[in-house]
């Protein structure tokens, strides 16, 4: 009968074991998991403050008035004149396709008026 109780008292304190030893181990990667978390949101925090702030750069750029200014400065724009404009039956087929252009604008009055203005 000792020896039941012996190996009884044996079996409880490796089980103690096991039971302590697997719950270390769990701590422990919950911490690790948790470190992890912790790291994701602060990513996510400095994400969205980036974003906010690339949401203030691009409405500063793409001001309207900055827009005209740059525009009018950097890009030499004109009117469109009349001679610009083409009628649709002017531009070539689908299965027109042309090495050089130009050549086909000189045969088509359209093009060749649009070819030949002045910007």
């Amino acid at each position: 009968m000792s020896n039941v109780k012996t190996a009884i008292s044996i079996l409880w304190f490796l089980f103690t074991i096991v039971i302590g030893s697997y719950y270390f181990v769990l701590t422990n990667d919950v911490q690790n998991l948790e470190k992890e978390l912790a790291q994701i949101n602060r990513d996510i925090e400095n994400d969205i403050r980036d974003i906010h702030i690339l949401e203030a750069d691009w409405s500063e750029l793409n001001n309207p008035e900055r827009l005209k200014v740059l525009a009018g400065k950097y890009i030499s724009l004109d009117f469109i004149k009349p001679e610009q404009i083409i009628n649709y039956s002017a531009l070539p087929l689908e299965g027109e396709i042309f090495e050089n252009p130009t050549m086909f604008a000189k045969n088509n009055r359209g093009l060749r008026l649009l070819a030949n203005s002045e910007r």
